[in-house]
């Protein structure tokens, strides 16, 4: 199972906001096999609560070298980001602070089937 992690610049710690982490991080279970640059993280875009299908193709384009990845482990996706992850096939499980900080270790509990919110798949 491949699983996508938004981090930080020291490519360990999990960003918050998952459409301006400056890195994702991908595991084949619970090893690192890549960590790429998030394209939309440099984006000038405005932040704001419109939904179209124009700002949906912009992060989908954004974060197009995630497919084939099969979930994305996140605090926090805002609507149009959501909408492009599942657009390619990506699954949001959500996660809190009380999981981990760092990236590694929401993977094992999100393994282990030890997450705060596991079990619901928005």
């Amino acid at each position: 199972m491949k699983i996508v992690v938004p981090v930080d610049r020291d490519k360990i710690t999990i960003y918050k906001r998952t459409g301006k982490a400056p890195f994702f991080n991908i595991y084949n279970d619970e090893q690192l096999i890549d960590t790429i640059v998030n394209n939309h993280s440099n984006s000038n875009e405005e932040d704001n609560n419109s939904t179209t299908q124009e700002d949906i193709e912009r992060h989908k384009k954004d974060i197009e070298n995630l497919k084939g990845c099969d979930i994305i482990l996140a605090q926090a996706v805002g609507a149009n980001m959501g909408k492009a992850l599942e657009s390619i096939g990506l699954e949001v499980q959500k996660i809190s602070k009380i999981d981990g900080t760092k990236a590694i270790e929401v993977v094992v509990r999100f393994l282990a089937y030890k997450l705060k919110r596991q079990g619901y798949i928005s």
